[in-house]
């Protein structure tokens, strides 16, 4: 478990850099746009849905309340995996002691 903390800001720092470039490269998000006439530009994007949904109910189970647990699921869907991240950083012992107490 000791290894989850550090890889997961080096995720965190990397994701946030290409992202900020991507912005930068790209404001009006024109480039999105028009990846989305691809069909696996769709795949990509239904699989980053289908993730979220998937990392919600997580926080969900963690949080155990939905009115806990809906601001990040929403900003999840609105930022991305960086929220995941970030959740994932500040409730470590959190989610350490809610997977003990159903094992």
């Amino acid at each position: 478990m000791g290894i989850i903390k550090p890889v997961t800001s080096a995720y965190l720092l990397f994701f946030v850099a290409l992202f900020a470039w991507a912005f930068f490269a790209d404001p009006k998000l024109s480039g999105f746009f028009r990846s989305l006439a691809e069909p696996w530009a769709v795949v990509v994007l239904m699989d980053f849905v289908f993730g979220c949904l998937l990392f919600s109910w997580m926080i969900y189970f963690v949080e155990g309340s939905a009115k806990s647990a809906m601001p990040w699921a929403i900003a999840l869907f609105i930022i991305g995996n960086i929220v995941g991240a970030i959740y994932i950083l500040l409730r470590m012992e959190k989610i350490k002691s809610r997977l003990t107490s159903v094992a």
